[in-house]
């Protein structure tokens, strides 16, 4: 039995692949920063504790390198967790007691042609204006390990392509969607359904789309990926992304309400009106075909099939809740997302001037 050894196995995506692999007939060790989750959670996983830095230990866990918790002759170790070139020495650091490699990056590491990235947007001007859609091959923000996420992620990928002694595929994913969320995007709607908000505001005509991935599709690409070992990189997205009009009539749907919604041409009227998690003035769509040619990847589920597993799930674990508890991740955006006040004074004077435009 091939043996997997998954860094960061507890969140969405950790479990998601760690589920796929174990589908596929791997034995899978994941680690988690925090107390194991409870027998049967993620059947079939052994799991290890194993910080890594970012959050504190279970309290008396001694301290742990990488290569205590990999063992000898593990044939793929999937890191979820790595975010700068540091980490990608303790991977490197491995050497032989490995096979291979599949490392989670990001959709975020590309530049355009005028070396905009959208770590650096702030308005419509600075927004990148990529090709759709983005080839592996595209261009990337510089690697700078103090610079950022999509930064750090950069010099990740670099360092390993670099250093590695072992192949490595690098995983690009987009909007990480599914079960087990602490970012889930579609939240946004979902709290607007269940709490009978008439109106939503989209700006950019409802037209944005910024590429979704859920876990599923993701797990399937990281399987593939860790059955043929290989030196490449991945973009990982949903095909056929919805624009965020369609996402929130999916979620409509799943909820059992109905939204208008209420379209403006432009940018988000305000920092808390409109300024939903996709609201991008420029199409973010990555490039699928080099994952369907080289590993003879399907997508196991669309986006709509994705979100009718997702949204019952999340509408249960925020029942009787405080979402910002449920959604942490989400909870720290810096826009307020669910400004009921400022949203009904913007849609009063919208259909005040609209009645005197009349």
């Amino acid at each position: 039995m091939p043996q997997a050894v998954v860094i960061g196995g507890r969140g969405q995506s950790g479990r998601a692949i760690a589920r796929r692999l174990i589908e596929g007939g791997w034995d899978v060790l994941a680690t988690t920063s925090k107390e194991p989750p409870p027998e049967g959670d993620v059947p079939g996983v052994r799991w290890a504790v194993f910080g890594r830095g970012f959050a504190p230990p279970v309290e008396g866990a001694p301290a742990q390198s990488l290569a205590d918790v990999v063992p000898e002759g593990t044939d793929v170790v999937v890191d979820v967790m790595a975010f700068n070139s540091r980490h990608a020495g303790e991977l490197i650091g491995l050497g032989d007691r490995i096979g291979s490699a599949v490392v989670l990056s990001t959709l975020s590491v590309y530049s355009d042609a005028a070396g905009r990235s959208l770590e650096g947007a702030t308005d419509d001007a600075s927004f990148p204006d990529w090709p759709v859609p983005i080839p592996e091959d595209w261009a990337t923000v510089a690697p700078a390990d103090e610079g950022g996420y999509s930064t750090g992620k950069s010099a990740l990928e670099e360092a390993l392509r670099q250093g590695a002694p072992f192949p490595v595929t690098i995983v690009r994913p987009g909007a990480i969607h599914g079960r087990g969320s602490s970012h889930l995007r579609e939240w946004y709607f979902i709290k607007r359904a269940l709490d009978k908000r008439g109106q939503v505001v989209l700006p950019y005509d409802g037209k944005s789309v910024f590429q979704p991935t859920a876990t599923v599709n993701m797990a399937e690409l990281v399987a593939l990926a860790a059955a043929r070992p290989g030196a490449r990189t991945l973009n990982c997205g949903d095909i056929d992304p919805p624009n965020v009009a369609e996402i929130s009539a999916l979620v409509d749907e799943l909820v059992g309400w109905k939204t208008e919604r209420v379209l403006v041409s432009a940018a988000p009227p305000s920092s808390s009106v409109g300024s939903n998690p996709w609201a991008v003035p420029r199409p973010v769509v990555s490039d699928m075909s080099r994952a369907r040619e080289d590993l003879g990847y399907v997508q196991p589920a669309t986006y709509a099939e994705a979100l009718a597993d997702t949204v019952p799930w999340a509408v249960e674990s925020a029942a009787g809740r405080d979402w910002k508890d449920v959604f942490p991740t989400l909870a720290r955006y810096p826009e307020e997302q669910f400004d009921y006040a400022a949203e009904d004074l913007f849609l009063a004077e919208m259909s005040g001037n609209a009645g005197r435009a009349g």
